[in-house]
């Protein structure tokens, strides 16, 4: 599968699309084939600066295959983790991964699009990576999810570099915190890609904030 096409998604559907056709080859075709560090890199930053003690519970948003909530589970054995994805094919993948004591690594796992109507649940944290990106979701969609997390709780979410300001996700999460909403974001620029990816260069910025009400 050519990294391109996945950048070129426009829409809810053409997402289901792509993953639909992906998801059995993705870990290969594409994490270990491009030396895709992203998600060890942000489960690293969430056990790094978040709470280990008032985290119990944590959504993986645009889960994919597992490979955030894989490393997050390693580094954090006792958190309960549910996973979101719009397509039904990648969730099946993730059903697959375990923990080291072969216990599955997501609780729950549900197909949703982010988009639309919003699965009524709280959790004490968010994290995400590759989903705040080309032809994903934008701004506006990491606004509404807020309310996902209870007030106080955390985020971890990666925005792609190129699209951070260009794309208004510096403006709106600096209008999130001048409104309460949020507290200020920490800003940690992060490579997506190894030094053996073709890839390599393209970065990320992981935001980490907290609810605030």
């Amino acid at each position: 599968m050519d990294l391109e096409k996945a950048y070129s998604v426009r829409t809810p559907e053409d997402s289901r699309k792509l993953y639909a056709e992906w998801a059995t080859t993705y870990n290969e075709t594409f994490i270990k084939a491009n030396d895709y560090v992203y998600p060890r890199t942000i489960a690293q930053k969430f056990d790094e600066l978040v709470s280990k003690t008032e985290i119990k519970t944590v959504v993986d948003i645009g889960c994919g295959t597992g490979a955030v909530g894989s490393y997050l589970a390693n580094l954090r054995p006792n958190l309960n983790i549910d996973g979101f994805d719009i397509s039904p094919e990648m969730l099946t993948e993730a059903a697959k991964v375990r923990r080291i004591d072969n216990s599955p690594v997501y609780n729950n796992l549900i197909e949703v699009d982010l988009t639309g109507e919003l699965p009524q649940r709280s959790y004490d944290a968010m994290i995400s990576a590759g989903t705040f990106t080309h032809g994903h979701l934008g701004p506006q969609t990491l606004i509404s999810i807020i309310q996902l997390v209870r007030v106080n709780g955390w985020f971890v979410v990666g925005i792609n570099s190129q699209h951070f300001e260009l794309r208004g996700f510096a403006d709106t999460l600096h209008e999130a915190h001048n409104s309460g909403i949020i507290s200020k974001a920490q800003l940690f620029e992060a490579q997506v890609y190894g030094p053996t990816s073709p890839h390599y260069g393209d970065t990320t910025q992981i935001a980490i904030f907290s609810r605030l009400k």
